[in-house]
């Protein structure tokens, strides 16, 4: 029984210190957020292609453009430090993203509550 216990806790405390981290901790969100969207870009912009939606979505193509550049990664880091005050939500929310639609729903509303556009 106590070793449920302790278990259970452990975890809990695991989970907790890791929602804890990106949450709270401005530089290692927005380098997660900027590795997760330079990773997952090339995706992203292809997936805006397909559903012809390039004019609802110029920051997706001024991310890919840039990422193109090599520039993506380093200048989306800045950004999202520069915007962390307004944003914080979305950018949260792109660091614990692993696809191109998780991505895309991080614009929703109750996480992009200040309209968040790419501003490099």
């Amino acid at each position: 029984m106590q070793r449920w216990v302790v278990m259970g806790l452990s975890l809990w405390l695991l989970a907790w210190g890791a929602a804890a981290q990106t949450r709270g901790d401005q530089a290692f969100t927005c380098q997660r957020a900027a590795s997760k969207i330079d990773g997952l870009i090339e995706d992203w912009h292809a997936m805006v292609l397909e559903y012809q939606a390039e004019a609802k979505n110029p920051s997706v193509l001024q991310m890919w453009a840039e990422h193109r550049k090599g520039r993506l990664k380093t200048n989306f880091q800045k950004h999202c430090n520069r915007q962390w005050e307004n944003h914080q939500a979305i950018f949260v929310c792109f660091s614990g993203s692993v696809t191109e639609l998780g991505l895309a729903l991080c614009r929703q509303v109750d996480t992009n509550p200040n309209d968040w556009q790419y501003k490099p």
